[in-house]
């Protein structure tokens, strides 16, 4: 019951960023100067907090990372999931009221309900479980960017407020990939770059 919760807590983030949802969440000159001499603090910050200390949505702040992140049109979701199947660890990351919320285990296939929005995920064993509203989604990005003492390489997927819904890791702090994680998550990103970028 509460890995399914999971995600569902996850796709309930509350927006900081009341704006126009047909907004695709490019960052102006402005906005690219002021994120990328955050981005430069010797801590290496992660996004989301350079999105709080900035106060815009984090979708924003990626699409001044590039070339270490490459961001994309949601309407993707079904070919990207399908790519994280494939990878062997993963770790799934939702944030909530200053919660963070993990679960530890292979990504499961899912399929669309033929009676809702809803994306199920087809998990059969321990691991996550879940419904996902990819209607809800206006953004992926891939991410390989170094933060604090490691690299942090995930695919995120953002809400139409430009806000973190859920991001897909490979296993980090102290944890090493192992080659065949490299390239699998190597594979996604490389599928994610083919698609037309969100932000030039």
């Amino acid at each position: 019951m509460g890995k399914q919760l999971l995600l569902t807590v996850g796709l309930c983030v509350a927006s900081t960023a009341p704006l126009d949802a047909a907004t695709p969440w490019c960052a102006t000159n402005e906005q690219r100067s002021a994120i990328q001499t955050a981005m430069a603090d010797p801590a290496k910050p992660a996004p989301f907090r350079v999105a709080a200390k900035l106060s815009l949505p984090e979708a924003t702040v990626q699409s001044a990372l590039a070339p270490a992140s490459y961001g994309i049109d949601a309407r993707h979701f079904r070919s990207i999931w399908s790519s994280l199947t494939t990878w062997d660890e993963a770790v799934t990351v939702v944030m909530k009221g200053g919660h963070i919320f993990e679960t530890h285990g292979r990504i499961p296939e899912g399929e669309p309900s033929k009676r809702s929005q809803f994306f199920n995920l087809k998990s059969v064993a321990e691991g996550m479980h879940g419904h996902l509203r990819p209607d809800l989604l206006s953004t992926i990005y891939v991410m390989e960017l170094a933060i604090g003492d490691e690299t942090q390489r995930g695919v995120l997927f953002y809400d139409k407020q430009g806000d973190i819904a859920f991001g897909v890791y490979l296993p980090g702090e102290g944890h090493t990939p192992t080659t065949a994680t490299l390239r699998q998550f190597a594979a996604t990103r490389r599928l994610i770059e083919q698609q037309p970028a969100l932000c030039r």
